[in-house]
């Protein structure tokens, strides 16, 4: 990899592969706690410029760009070192050498961005595996089953590369670390399992969370059909699918959003069909949740939580 290379890669997607979170991220700033001394400190001192792609650190004194920044993390002069480490991660920092989707790359414009995608690939990156599975804790067979890899270019060259979910209309919902987004027409996920009763869901980590939870308690998760809303602005335009069921189970999320689609959908269907509140079912085992997803983390955390305790008292007899 040469210099040119590595500086044009966003450097959030570098601490993304180094698995430094940033404590804020929109679309002209990050900022992270000092990542030269483990994030040793109580207020974020570390900022990116986003379309610069250059870095401050206020604490250090010190900036620059993603080779200055890697010198300084990897504690070396050497700039061989530098783009031998990057050299050696080439499948996960190169996007040269993918399987385009079309010879013309999809150019879609929103809010006046255009966004060429480049490449979509069945999910193998392992800066995205690791954030499904040891951050969202979803089953990686599930995600890899259901999920792909998006590599994307913004009008300003800058490459990014995300967790991607296909909708009914060819759209793609977006996840890493760092960003949540949609490429491309937004709208609902349908997936039909021959099934008269469906499980609607807002997001597709809250589904992909649901069918983790079901596998983990040796249940079936392909036993019912799935409508997913990747936004409650899309309830209207799932009532057709919702329709042609005779249970509606929803885990619309625990807030304001989530409360007032659901009893707009209450107010369509509780005379036609049987709907069930299955959030409502989730907080009453834990009040404190706010989606499917944040159910299974808390559900884990708690098991292991249990485990070690129990591990505890066996070496105490």
């Amino acid at each position: 990899m040469t210099c040119d290379e590595l500086k044009r890669i966003p450097l959030t997607s570098i601490l993304q592969h180094l698995q430094i979170p940033c404590t804020k991220l929109n679309s002209r700033e990050a900022w992270l706690k000092n990542p030269f001394n483990g994030g040793n400190e109580k207020t974020p001192s570390t900022k990116i410029d986003i379309h610069r792609n250059i870095w401050y650190s206020h604490s250090e004194g010190y900036g620059g760009n993603n080779i200055d920044f890697l010198m300084k993390f990897l504690n070396t002069d050497n700039l061989s070192t530098i783009l031998d480490w990057a050299d050696e991660r080439k499948n996960i920092f190169s996007f040269h050498q993918q399987t385009v989707l079309d010879k013309t790359p999809i150019i879609q414009d929103e809010n006046d961005r255009s966004y060429t995608i480049l490449a979509v690939k069945p999910l193998k990156n392992k800066a995205l595996t690791d954030y499904l599975t040891n951050v969202r804790k979803i089953d990686l067979e599930i995600a890899t089953n259901y999920c792909q890899e998006i590599y994307y270019r913004t009008a300003k060259g800058q490459i990014f590369f995300a967790v991607c979910f296909k909708n009914d209309s060819g759209g793609f919902e977006l996840r890493n670390s760092y960003d949540k987004r949609s490429l491309l027409t937004k709208d609902i996920t349908t997936i039909d399992n021959s099934n008269k009763d469906v499980v609607l869901l807002e997001g597709f980590t809250d589904w992909l969370s649901y069918m983790t939870l079901k596998k983990n308690a040796g249940k079936p998760y392909l036993d019912a059909n799935y409508c997913i809303l990747n936004t409650t602005a899309n309830l209207q335009k799932s009532f057709p699918f919702l329709q042609r069921h005779n249970i509606i189970t929803s885990y619309m999320d625990a807030d304001m959003s989530g409360l007032n689609a659901y009893n707009f959908l209450r107010s369509h269907f509780e005379n036609t069909h049987v709907l069930k509140n299955g959030m409502e079912k989730l907080q009453i085992k834990n009040c404190e949740i706010k989606d499917v997803n944040d159910y299974l983390i808390q559900t884990l955390i708690r098991d292991e939580n249990n485990k070690t305790q129990n591990g505890r008292k066996l070496s105490n007899r």
